[in-house]
Parts: structure tokens; C-alpha cells; sequence
């Protein structure tokens, strides 16, 4: 029998797409291992992480649940605290030469770990020197470098380094879509070719959630003191995230038509680009005097959102990240009509089940809320649509196809049909003690 160890990144509930994607992952693995032949094994390195998975319910002790009491969500800092917290750039160094953490891979070794599945792409699983599967959810630094978020403080450069390793030495990299592994191979093909790339489509974290009863609507219009209709978009600050655009449509149908279309918003700005992202939002919706328009919500419950979709007239998306992304998958569900960007992977993602619009015009984002806002029919059919495609997504096939690839990956292992790592001794200027 072969160990398989299961680490996720130290994200919480209220880090966006990053710990919903793991939550899904370790949902399916927890069905998968009580008839799998293989051990699963999950890897806690920080006492952080037990108590996120605690106050998540992703933890029990030999069957008996854990509820945890006293656990607030970390209170979020006016955006001039983290304004003044630039960070330094660090100097740039070659990607290509890994920094191996012996002390980690002697660790691993001694939990008896055979296979390591990383589930979000936060983890350098190529340091333990070991076989490895891990999602990759974008290339948006070589795809848009534009945004500070990939690029700037050297994160360019530390993304190129994760990268270039991942493809060299993972066992698996697992895309959530066809334009996903399109990209890594484009990329990176001179790393990795497809023998080493599976499709796995994302599961989103609806299974099992109920639309709110009419208690929870009326108890989170009154909680947020929500407007009675408004567009909603639940993101993190990221400049790719692309606030600003909805904000010059309000600003464009307001003029065209003297309708006062409220967005609301939540999320985080926890990092120096977040929080100048947010203070510049901010400032424009009061240039552009719509700021009675906009409602910002800060760090929302997960309890909470499903009530602040079914009360809004729609999703709006304007990101110019793909391939694929969360909320779209979750209007569906709760029954909201969707728009978000014409952009590939998304457009794979959507087909004909929300209004796509060029996320660089803000023309254009204007008139499909407009459409959504005004016509009833159209919400109507898009919602239908929505449904249908939300139908293709089965849970039965998602556990399906993570065994399958468990599977060929342990066999990978036992045969030796993996990538080999540098030797140790002969490469001493590549390791790094932790």
C-alpha cells in the first residue's frame, strides 16, 4: 500500500477562489479514502491550519464533529495601512535553478509519504524531492504582465521559478480546462509535454447548498442594509479583478437613462496593491459621483453569500483572468443571470449562459446591464441556461476523474515512470537546509 500525503496552503475562508478549490479537493478526497486501495494521509504543518479546517467543518475527531467557538474573522486594516507596508523587490535569480529543502524531504520521508498531492499551487512540491501532483490554475504573469499582482516586487520572477520547477519534476499538473493546458504548454513545453498534463474540471462548492429560505433573505437585507436591487461582485481588490470598469458603466447608464444602478461589493484588500486598488476605486466612484452607488461590504461569512447573490439582479464579472472562475458556477445555482468577460477560458467556461463583454469596454459592460437590469425575459432564459450548464458539472464525475488520476499516478510511482531529481550529492550548489 502506498502513502499518498495531502497538503493544502494556509489560505482561510475568507481568501477567495484559493480555499474553495482546496475545500472541494478535500471534500472528494474524504469520499474517496475510506474505499480507496491506497492511504491517504493528510500532512498539518501548522497550527493555523487545523484551526481553519476546525471552523470550516473540515475536521472531527474520529467521527465526532469539531465546532469551534471564538474564532472572528481577522479584522481588516484601513487601506493606508497597507499603502504604507510597500514591499521591496527582491534581486532576480535564475528559475531554472531549483533550491531543494533536504530537511523537508527527510521529513517527508519519515511520515512515509510515497506521493504528495499539493492542492492549490502554493506549495514548491519539486523542494521535497519526491513525486508530486498540483493544480495550476493560471499563467496570468506571462499571459498579462501587465498587472502588478503577477509582475511587479518580484513576483514575476518567483512565479517563473514555481512554474519552470512544477513542469520539470511533477509527477501530474492538473488544468481545469482545455485553454488551460493550451497555455502550459505553450509556456512551459520545453518543461513538460502532455503525458504529464490531466484535465481535471473544477468542481464548484455548491453540492449540498441550499437557496436561502426567506429568513436569511430578510435577515441579510438587514445585516448589509442592502438597496433593493443592485448588481453584485464578490472579488478581492486585484487590479485584474477590474472594479473600475463597473463603476464608469453605472456612470454610463446613469447618463443615458437617469437610472441609479447600485453595485455592491465584498472581498479583501490585504496587500499593498489590493488596498491602492481599493483607495483608487474608491476616489473614482466619487469623481465620477456615483459613490452613493457603491457599496462596499469588506470580509463576507460563507454563510452569508448565498443571500447576497439571490438578492442581487445579477453577477458582474469584468475580469480579465481566466481560464475559469467561481462565481459564475455559484449565480447559476442560486438562480442570477451572469456577466462577466469575453476572454478565452471563460468563454469556455460561459458559452451562451451569461452576457459576455470585452472587460476593456466600458460601453459595453453598460449596455449588458442594462439588458439584465431592465428585461425580465432575458434574465429569465439566461438563468435557464445557466442551469443546463451547471447540470454538466457532476460531483460523480469529478471523484471519478481524481481517482483515475491517483491511480495513475501511485502506478507512475511503483514503476519508476516519473521525473528524477538531481542527486543530492552531485548537486550541492542546488540545496538549501531549511
Amino acid at each position: 500500500m502506498m502513502r499518498i500525503g495531502i497538503a493544502r496552503s494556509l489560505t482561510d475562508s475568507v481568501s477567495g477562489g484559493v480555499f474553495q478549490y482546496e475545500m472541494v479537493l478535500l471534500k472528494a478526497l474524504g469520499e474517496i479514502a475510506a474505499g480507496y486501495p491506497e492511504e491517504l494521509v493528510y500532512l498539518c504543518y501548522h497550527g493555523n491550519d487545523v484551526a481553519t479546517l476546525a471552523k470550516t467543518g473540515g475536521l472531527n475527531y474520529r467521527g465526532l464533529p469539531i465546532v469551534p467557538l471564538g474564532m472572528p474573522t481577522p479584522q481588516q486594516q484601513p487601506p493606508e495601512a497597507y499603502i504604507r507596508q510597500k514591499p521591496a523587490t527582491p534581486p532576480p535569480f535564475d528559475p531554472t535553478q531549483v533550491k531543494f529543502n533536504e530537511a523537508g524531504a527527510d521529513l517527508m520521508r519519515q511520515t512515509g509519504t510515497d506521493l504528495l498531492l499539493i492542492l492549490s499551487p502554493n506549495l514548491p512540491g519539486f523542494s521535497y524531492r519526491m513525486p508530486f501532483i498540483v493544480p495550476v490554475f493560471d499563467l496570468n504573469h506571462r499571459l498579462q504582465p501587465e498587472f502588478p499582482e503577477v509582475s511587479a516586487f518580484g513576483e514575476a520572477n518567483g512565479r517563473e521559478y514555481f512554474y519552470i520547477n512544477t513542469c520539470r519534476f511533477a509527477t501530474f499538473i492538473l488544468v481545469d480546462s482545455e485553454v488551460g493546458k493550451s497555455d502550459l504548454l505553450r509556456f512551459y513545453g520545453d518543461y513538460i509535454d502532455e503525458d504529464r498534463i490531466r484535465i481535471l474540471r473544477y468542481y464548484p462548492p455548491i453540492d449540498g447548498r441550499s437557496p436561502p429560505s426567506q429568513q436569511q433573505l430578510d435577515s441579510a437585507r438587514t445585516k448589509y442594509n442592502l438597496p433593493l436591487r443592485y448588481f453584485f461582485y464578490p472579488a478581492q481588490f486585484w487590479p485584474h479583478k477590474n472594479h473600475a470598469l463597473i463603476l464608469q458603466a453605472i456612470k454610463l447608464i446613469a447618463d443615458a437613462t437617469g437610472e441609479a444602478v447600485p453595485v455592491v461589493f465584498c472581498g479583501a484588500y490585504w496587500t499593498y496593491t489590493m488596498a491602492l486598488n481599493f483607495r483608487d476605486i474608491m476616489e473614482q466612484a466619487a469623481k465620477l459621483g456615483i459613490a452613493d452607488r457603491v457599496r462596499y461590504l469588506g470580509t463576507i461569512p460563507d454563510s452569508d453569500m448565498a443571500a447576497l447573490y439571490s438578492l442581487s439582479a445579477g453577477l458582474v464579472m469584468p475580469t480579465f483572468f481566466g481560464p475559469t472562475n467561481i462565481p459564475p458556477l455559484e449565480a447559476w445555482h442560486l438562480g442570477r443571470p451572469v456577466i462577466t468577460s469575453d476572454i478565452p477560458g471563460i468563454r469556455e467556461q460561459c458559452g451562451d449562459a451569461g452576457l459576455l463583454v470585452d472587460p476593456r469596454s466600458a460601453e459595453a459592460l453598460a449596455e449588458a446591464m442594462k439588458r439584465v437590469w431592465y428585461d425580465a425575459g432575458l434574465c429569465t432564459e439566461l438563468v435557464r441556461r445557466g442551469k443546463k450548464r451547471l447540470a454538466a458539472y457532476s460531483w460523480s464525475a469529478f471523484i471519478g476523474g481524481l481517482t483515475a488520476v491517483l491511480t495513475e499516478a501511485c502506478n507512475r510511482v511503483r514503476t519508476g515512470h516519473t521525473p528524477k531529481y538531481p542527486d543530492a550529492n552531485q548537486a550541492p550548489a542546488l540545496r538549501q537546509r531549511a
